[in-house]
């Protein structure tokens, strides 16, 4: 039979049946990749899958974790419906052959097939909607539509002024006196260290097998603490958590504004940023702008996600990634994630001690990664649980502690406040190591513990990341003008002591609208290179 003797009826039914199992082949591959993102990551935001999605595993689990996703997503759901193809057709030859299909069975037939074509690919898209919280997304851009308010209404960049932080709960910022660092002059060096993953729960021993913070714990006794410190609303990874308390704003994916596609490239190695939010007034400006010297040290990759290009165009002088360890020999790694705890505080406890000699304030910034799945036990961590998350997690704060001790005993702790907190909660992946135990607790906060030389205590037990910036600004011991950087509200003062127009105005509803609009108009100067919005409106 030629081509030109098919007839249109035919051509038409042969083009149906393409048609409808490339519906079938859409909502598989939706339905493959929801349950991958969420038994990899949990539910997500529409701006961490697309601030994450071209990273290509650099520093984000390898070539495993990609080859994971290709599998999940592409390949199983592909082969699954081509499979499902073949046994059909050959179902629907052998019961044409024996006249079985009558023109009301046909009519059935097909019925089904019209149906399972529109029921699969929307079944399988909002199974991913759901699970990357597009819906909120869509939400988002119509609340703030409607109602107009955004985040450029309650940002206000820092503004430094003279003397020491007044808001009345640092006792003695830098009162150690004469140290031969910054205390000299009047500021406390900064030690900011991020945990990956670590949240209050994780001090509970009657719901896992040990009390996972103890060793950080002890070395802290008698620290101060945000009771109830949390991720923002729509937060909840790592880069989210840094932007957040540095910059005291969300990150925002490029998708915020049409005419910048910047973000949507982070680490892909042919469009490498310059500035990562150049129009952000974060931690490591200001901290530069008053004579500050920034290290960052962390043990996966730096490029990933663009935290190098953030880093470094926000003051920081010196970024250490994966890529540095290995060139100095370093061997006590994974390939394809980075450097263990224990050699990270090996480097820090060098690092520290070559900023304090140099007698210059410091910010020296961390990131430990141990604690983050895909699971694996280094050498020096016996596990004595049955989930090794549970023992490699708590040889983990063993290498705080013990980092912890060491500033200690040297004398650092005397003009040197330090902040010890998590990048954010435990992504609880359904069906993951912590599933049952996470899953109906709604009492769960970031661990964070608070050193200042004198004593700190905070006037508000709850905040979200956001306005730990302002409050890292004045632990440190700035003074910053009405306690506001970013959006956020320095945790030092109480809400009456804060000039009207500030995100302590609004009620819980009101602030998360906020937090949650788009602010395209915001973003698109937050990415603009060369710009930089210094106050509300």
């Amino acid at each position: 039979m030629t081509a030109e003797s098919v007839s249109p009826k035919r051509r038409l039914w042969a083009a149906g049946i393409v048609g409808f199992w490339v519906l079938v082949a859409v909502g598989t591959i939706f339905t493959g990749a929801a349950l991958w993102v969420r038994r990899t990551f949990g539910v997500i935001s529409v701006d961490q899958l697309l601030s994450n999605m071209n990273g290509g595993g650099e520093g984000a689990g390898g070539d495993a974790l990609v080859a994971g996703a290709v599998a999940a997503i592409i390949v199983v759901p592909v082969a699954i419906t081509l499979a499902l193809a073949v046994v059909v057709e050959m179902l629907r030859r052998g019961l044409r052959s024996k006249a079985w299909f009558t023109t009301l069975r046909t009519r059935l037939f097909r019925g089904v097939a019209i149906a399972l074509a529109v029921i699969l690919p929307l079944g399988g898209a909002t199974l991913f909607g759901d699970t990357i919280g597009a819906v909120d997304y869509i939400q988002a851009s119509i609340r703030e539509k409607t109602l107009g308010t955004t985040l450029a209404d309650f940002y206000k960049a820092p503004k430094v002024e003279p003397g020491h932080s007044d808001g009345g709960s640092v006792v003695s910022v830098g009162a150690k006196g004469d140290s031969g660092s910054g205390a000299a002059k009047g500021k406390n060096n900064l030690v900011l260290i991020y945990l990956e993953s670590i949240e209050d729960t994780f001090t509970d021993d009657k719901v896992f097998e040990k009390n996972m913070l103890a060793p950080v714990q002890t070395a802290t006794s008698g620290w101060a603490t945000v009771p109830k410190l949390d991720t923002y609303e729509g937060g909840g990874w790592t880069m989210a958590g840094i932007v957040g308390t540095q910059c005291g704003i969300p990150l925002r994916t490029a998708t915020s504004n049409a005419d910048n596609d910047d973000l949507n490239l982070l680490g892909d190695q042919d469009h490498q940023l310059d500035r990562f939010l150049p129009g952000a007034d974060c931690l490591g400006d200001v901290l530069k702008d008053e004579g500050y010297h920034n290290v960052f040290l962390g043990g996966a990759n730096a490029s990933f996600a663009g935290k190098d290009q953030f880093l470094s165009g926000h003051g920081y002088d010196e970024v250490y990634g994966l890529e540095d360890w290995v060139s100095e020999g370093e061997t006590e790694t994974r390939a394809e994630w980075g450097l263990s705890d224990r050699r990270l505080f090996e480097h820090a406890k060098e690092k520290v001690k070559e900023l304090h000699d140099a007698g210059d304030p410091f910010n020296l910034t961390m990131l430990t990664l141990d604690s983050h799945e895909p699971i694996h036990v280094f050498d020096y961590c016996d596990v004595d649980t049955k989930k090794e998350l549970t023992s490699i997690t708590f040889c983990s704060m063993e290498q705080v502690a013990g980092f912890v001790g060491y500033m200690d005993k040297q004398g650092y702790l005397d003009d040197t406040t330090v902040v010890v907190m998590g990048d954010h909660r435990k992504m609880n992946v359904e069906g993951g190591t912590y599933w049952d135990e996470l899953k109906d607790r709604d009492d769960r906060t970031i661990f964070n513990r608070v050193w200042v030389p004198g004593g700190v205590k905070f006037a508000r037990e709850e905040i979200d990341q956001l306005s730990m910036y302002p409050t890292l600004l004045e632990l440190v011991g700035l003074n910053i003008k009405d306690h506001r950087a970013g959006i956020g509200v320095s945790a030092l003062v109480k809400e009456q002591d804060v000039p009207a127009g500030s995100i302590l105005d609004l009620d819980s509803d009101e602030y998360l609208d906020v937090v949650k609009s788009r602010s395209v108009s915001f973003y698109a100067k937050m990415w603009a290179h060369g710009s930089q919005v210094t106050a509300a409106g």
